[in-house]
């Protein structure tokens, strides 16, 4: 009999070490095994290739649905990178190929310690398209869970959890909603004596958008990974931050309990788990049985199947997990964004507004409006101190009118002291007001109207008063997010025209605000190329109008009102009569001022004019395409000059 064949042996992807075939992990850094092709896997077409010029792709990293991650090296910077080249097949797709380079500038854009640096990304020339980003040498959770028996401690947890809640708040802060936050897209490395440093990947990437193949839940499709998607993300329902709160709760339940809340045989079953049933309470499972009340309630409340019932951000989940954290009097390392996490913002209370992380890192010194009442000034020296007998070459008298008038002099210094004190503190009592009130319009969703009491008005106001007060400047930044955030609710809804909107409004608020004018572009592309402006129809043949207005001016300069007319998808070139447009506003008519557009290109129809006050105005655009009478809105926010 000849001898027994060895089992065929696996191998680690991380290290390359072989091991026995009937272990699952590497035993050194955790990563899942691969077995060992006896067959030699036929060779891959971009290794050895030079990118962009100076990024040479070495070796496979890893793969996977989308394609392959290589470990690749920039000359000229010398440092690894890693490059992420999508399949082949998805570049002949051209929708895919525009949304995919707007994506990528959004999430090269998105700056913080904990998520993943992209720095460039492109067009082989074989149609493939790639993305080089900052390279990791780590784990990813999902590995490190599994080599530490599928759930982790409660101090090694929670820092984790927090880093995880900050990289994705600053997402949402932002307006990008991940979509697809599992295990497997959170990596733990090594920084400096942390050894679980979080980097968070596929930012804004996870959005491509693949047209009738479309991955966005607007889109009718379910995407995300089944264990961990949020119940609207899993009926193919428009989703939001709360969306990325459920599936960050969901992971933190994981690390606890050593499962995710829902189990089961197939992801369809998942689904319906996900959209119908409850999750079990924490504790029900043996390695959470011990887990703090505190922590519980925060971590099922955030389970809820209303995203309204979770909290509104990511870094609102953190602030509530770490102050409950500190409630159950549980320690845990700092690894930078854990001690900011405990601090609590004393204006939240007042506003009626969920603290951010970024509210805690500026919380000001509070001035008190109102100071103790001053000490009295000295009383003066007795009499007969004062009178005491000049000297002999003094002239009688001279000491006696000295002293009085010297005295007089200092009181007069004191009381101007006082007084400049009382003012001083009526300023700063004065300054606090404003941002309370900033604070308070932000709290209820008054961006820029009514006027004189929104977020604009406001924080304007106050800043050519006081140009140093960062906390205006801030809270502008924070509208300007939330407006971001919910034009891509929006337009994932079908609501274009909305979304437009909403980003030009942002951009009035925080004009460097990087996301809003990608966001603005993209969606003036996708409005001129199908002609979705709103107006009397829609179909093949039925007249349309549209307008392309500046979102913002200043008072005095010159704006352009452009209105366009189409009938279907081509423009009515000779086709419209009676164009105008009627503008209602600040310093206007009542029945607003009628300016007639004369046409300029194709279709197209322009006039300019200045507009006279600060304030929102209303433009209309209407013309007569065959005897058929079309319209379109927009707006237009003047500012100060």
């Amino acid at each position: 009999m000849g001898a027994t064949a060895p089992l065929p042996m696996k191998k680690c992807p991380k290290c390359g070490s072989e091991q026995p075939n009937d272990a699952a992990f590497c035993p050194d850094d955790g990563a899942p095994l691969e077995e060992l092709d006896l067959v030699p896997p036929p060779s891959d077409p971009y290794l050895g290739k030079v990118i962009a010029g100076d990024i040479e792709v070495r070796s496979v990293a890893g793969a996977g649905a989308m394609g392959r991650v290589y470990r690749a090296w920039q000359r000229g910077i010398e440092r690894d990178v890693a490059v992420k080249i999508l399949h082949r097949e998805l570049g002949s797709n051209t929708s895919l190929v525009s949304r995919f380079h707007r994506e990528a500038k959004i999430a090269s854009k998105l700056q913080h310690p904990h998520v993943v640096e992209v720095y460039m990304a492109g067009q082989l020339p074989d149609g493939a398209m790639y993305i080089v980003m900052e390279y990791l040498d780590g784990m990813s959770l999902a590995s490190a869970l599994a080599s530490a028996g599928g759930h982790f401690p409660l101090e090694r947890a929670i820092p984790i959890a927090l880093q995880i809640c900050d990289a994705v708040g600053e997402g949402h802060a932002r307006g990008i909603i991940h979509r697809d936050l599992k295990p497997e897209n959170v990596m733990l490395v090594r920084r400096a004596d942390t050894s679980d440093w979080v980097k968070v990947l596929d930012f804004g990437i996870a959005r491509v958008n693949l047209g009738d193949q479309s991955m966005e839940t607007a889109a009718g499709l379910i995407f995300g990974t089944a264990r961990y998607i949020s119940p609207e993300g899993a009926q193919g329902a428009p989703v939001g931050p709360p969306a990325d709160v459920y599936s960050i709760a969901t992971m933190i339940y994981q690390m606890f309990a050593g499962r995710t809340p829902f189990q089961a045989d197939t992801a369809v079953a998942l689904l319906v788990k996900q959209i119908h049933e409850e999750p079990i309470d924490i504790r029900a499972n043996a390695n959470a049985a011990a887990l703090p009340q505190p922590i519980v309630d925060v971590l099922m409340a955030n389970l809820a199947k209303v995203p309204e019932r979770r909290q509104s951000s990511a870094r609102a989940l953190g602030n509530a997990l770490a102050m409950a954290a500190k409630e159950a009097n549980v320690s845990f390392s700092d690894v930078g964004v854990v001690a900011r996490m405990s601090i609590v913002d004393p204006m939240s209370a007042h506003i009626g507004l969920d603290p951010t992380l970024d509210d805690m890192a500026q919380v000001p010194a509070i001035s008190p409006i109102e100071s103790a009442p001053p000490a009295p000034p000295p009383s003066p020296p007795p009499a007969e101190k004062v009178s005491a007998p000049p000297p002999r070459d003094a002239p009688k008298g001279r000491a006696g009118t000295i002293i009085p008038i010297l005295l007089a002099f200092l009181l007069g210094i004191a009381l101007t002291a006082l007084v400049l004190q009382h003012y001083g503190h009526q300023k700063d009592a004065e300054r606090e007001a404003v941002v309370a009130r900033a604070r308070r319009a932000l709290a209820e969703g008054r961006y820029v109207k009514p006027p004189g009491e929104n977020v604009h008005d406001i924080c304007g106001d106050g800043l050519r008063r006081w140009p140093d007060e960062a906390r205006l400047t801030q809270i502008q930044s924070d509208a300007a997010n939330e407006l971001v955030t919910s034009a891509i609710a929006k337009r994932s809804s079908g609501d274009v025209l909305q979304a437009r909107k909403l980003v030009e409004t942002a951009l009035v608020l925080d004009p460097g605000e990087d996301s809003a004018k990608v966001l603005l572009d993209q969606y003036k592309d996708e409005i001129a190329s199908t002609g979705d402006g709103g107006g009397a129809g829609a179909g093949v043949g039925v007249p349309k109008a549209l307008t392309d207005i500046e979102e913002s001016a200043k008072v005095g300069e010159r704006v352009d009102l452009v209105g366009k007319v189409t009938v279907g998808s081509k423009p009515a070139t000779g086709r419209a009569t009676e164009a105008k447009f009627t503008v209602t506003g600040p310093g206007l008519p009542a029945a607003g001022a009628v300016l007639n557009a004369g046409p300029s290109g194709a279709g197209t129809y322009k006039v300019a004019t200045k507009l006279p006050r600060e304030g929102k105005y209303v433009v209309v655009f209407e013309a007569i395409v065959d005897g058929v009478p079309v319209r379109a809105e927009d707006e237009i926010v003047i500012t100060e000059p």
